[in-house]
């Protein structure tokens, strides 16, 4: 069959190039030969419940996929079928913390909704932009929503729209804002239910009102957060650090905490250790508070705690104890030998020791080496992930980022590409023009582009190209391939301005016909998805005639089949007209015959119509 237009391949089992796909061309070959199996079987209407329990079995991705395939549509028929599968996909996203996507997706609802859903649906927006760190406009919808003239809502919606203002309020660290909302709605409710009861505790302690937060706390009972917050808010008021220290500590020995809950501990017990000058245990509080990858709402707004407060206490306790070693600030040598002879079983006393020699020593090799140490000392712990990236990425007094190790760089793209956050990967890669030891500086080039392209980083793809077309003489047939695929990935994603420009450059460097004639054929599809067609077509009958002007090999059938399809596009029937007669007098495969007779047959449909 002859190429299709906007198709991917240029004939059965090739790629773009004539040769086999590899890469992430091959990925996303594949990737559409699966969605296109995948769709069959979910056109079978997967079942609600089936997708709701994958959801609760932890295959969230899978279940909402499943719900891209068999979500009825949101007609007037089945608009109440609809809202039924859109409230658990928001449940979903929500488990799965998409707050951005979330946001995006309730940024436009259907028409003919109910009220009640529209309200739950907005909320849910709101709460996903607060999420999200966009509080202005969360707090507007909100508003919008608390005000609105007709149909105001009923005094429960009234009094959920006001906490989660407040908690907006408490997040973004307007902490007077966030007092003044919660005793206007005290004021007005008299809240007693146990949630809006914390959250006013949390405000209070947040505004340094500790005494009226220890009253609110003790009609809270045994739950484990008040019990933690007491604590923080006597350390806060009148109680020996030193004593709230063992209180936070039997309450660690005591009660089964969640990941939230933990970082409060974590973090009440740092301040105490903070107040109590009690260095060694500020630092194993800090460690384990910034150690949680997704500390919950409990502890937002209490604490100011970041990479730099434990570089800062490593910092303090590794100086104290380089003064009893009698250590100097510029014998790096001597630093790096301490903390290589401290045991492990004392990994304060190591961290700390590394940490004075990252942060303050005098030979970049020796700082290199210090952070290196560290990291592979933090990456073994639980949590440890976590904490090299707040210590690296959340530390810019102690750390800024264009003084990010190299070596730390590179495992935190390695880590940031795992988990799927390409922003990061990408604009660590930005200040990564090298490679990593052992790695060919082309392969991490190409690397560096296809990440650059996922997180639509397009401006840094086109200077990362730009500055490899001087050394295409230099490059070997297959990185030539696999420089050519990466702009097929920059077509796939829409780019194709970039993509026609960078393919025009690659056109004009190389010397070789035949990689030229290829370069042609892809120029004239990104003309052709622009619009252009009357380009496309003069660009593919360059690329069908490159070398011989009368060519019928496969790939000049192809080309000059494109090339008619972008005449017709352009309303030149007869021009197409001509070329699809020609492929014909070619052409003995039956299949490919039929398809230029249609082909001629609708154009000359066209035709006739245009002659009336």
């Amino acid at each position: 069959m002859f190429l299709k237009r906007n198709s991917d391949s240029a004939s059965v089992g090739e790629n773009k190039n004539g040769r086999h796909p590899r890469g992430i061309a091959r990925f996303l070959r594949l990737m559409l030969l699966l969605v296109a199996g995948f769709s069959g079987l979910a056109s079978a209407s997967t079942e609600l419940p089936e997708i709701a329990q994958l959801a609760r079995g932890g295959a969230s991705e899978l279940a909402l996929q499943l719900l891209d395939q068999s979500q009825p549509a949101p007609t007037t028929q089945q608009l109440s079928e609809w809202m039924r599968w859109e409230r658990l996909r928001l449940r979903i996203m929500e488990q799965s913390e998409l707050w951005p996507q979330l946001a995006q997706r309730l940024a436009q609802l259907p028409e003919g909704l109910p009220p009640e859903f529209v309200d739950w649906a907005l909320l849910r927006r709101a709460i996903a932009l607060l999420h999200s760190g966009d509080y202005a406009a969360s707090r507007q919808l909100l508003r919008e929503l608390l005000w609105r003239e007709t149909s105001p809502p009923p005094s429960t919606q009234i009094a959920e729209y006001r906490q989660w203002l407040i908690q907006g309020y408490l997040q973004e660290g307007r902490h007077a804002d966030a007092l003044t909302a919660m005793q206007r709605h005290q004021l007005d409710y008299q809240e007693r239910d146990p949630a809006a009861l914390m959250l006013q505790a949390r405000v209070l302690l947040a505004a340094g009102r500790a005494a009226e937060a220890m009253g609110v706390l003790n009609r809270l009972g045994s739950q484990p957060e008040a019990r933690i917050l007491l604590q923080l808010a006597a350390l806060r008021s009148t109680a020996p650090a030193k004593q709230v220290m063992s209180r936070l500590q039997a309450l660690a020995d005591e009660l089964p905490l969640d990941a939230a809950q933990h970082g409060l501990l974590s973090g009440s017990m740092a301040e105490a250790a903070l107040a109590a000058h009690d260095q060694a245990r500020l630092i194993l509080a800090l460690q384990n508070y910034l150690s949680q990858p997704h500390r919950g709402s409990a502890e937002e707004g209490l604490f100011a705690f970041d990479g730099d407060a434990l570089w800062q206490a490593w910092l303090a306790y590794g100086m104290r104890l380089g003064n009893q070693e009698q250590l100097l600030i510029g014998d790096d040598a001597a630093w790096l030998a301490a903390a290589e002879k401290t045991e492990l079983r004392y990994p304060v006393r190591k961290r700390s020791l590394y940490a004075v020699l990252a942060l303050r020593g005098t030979d970049p090799a020796y700082r290199e080496q210090a952070h290196h140490a560290l990291v592979a000392m933090l990456a073994t712990a639980q949590g440890g992930n976590a904490l090299v990236q707040q210590l690296y990425l959340h530390a810019a007094r102690q750390l800024p980022r264009e003084q990010l190790p190299q070596s730390v760089a590179h495992q935190l793209v390695d880590r940031a590409i795992r988990d799927g956050d390409l922003q990061l990967a990408s604009s660590l890669l930005q200040q990564l023009p090298e490679p990593p030891g052992g790695t060919a500086r082309f392969a991490w080039q190409m690397r560096r582009a296809k990440v650059f392209i996922l997180a639509a980083e397009f401006d840094a793809f086109t200077r990362l190209i730009e500055g490899i077309l001087p050394q295409l003489s230099q490059l070997s047939a297959e990185q030539r391939d696999q420089l050519i695929q990466v702009l097929f990935d920059l077509q796939h994603v829409g780019e194709h301005q970039r993509a026609y420009q960078l393919l025009l450059a690659l056109h004009d460097a190389l010397p070789i016909q035949s990689l030229r004639r290829e370069l042609l054929f892809w120029m004239a599809d990104s003309r052709a998805a622009q619009g252009q067609h009357l380009e496309a077509a003069r660009l593919y009958l360059q690329s069908a005639t490159l070398g011989d002007a009368n060519s019928m090999d496969p790939w000049a059938q192809t080309a000059r089949y494109q090339a008619a399809g972008s005449l017709s596009q352009a309303g030149l029937l007869r021009d197409a007209q001509y070329i699809y007669r020609q492929l014909l007098r070619v052409t003995d495969n039956p299949e490919r015959r039929a398809v230029l007779l249609r082909e001629m047959e609708q154009l000359q449909m066209r035709l006739a119509a245009r002659g009336r």
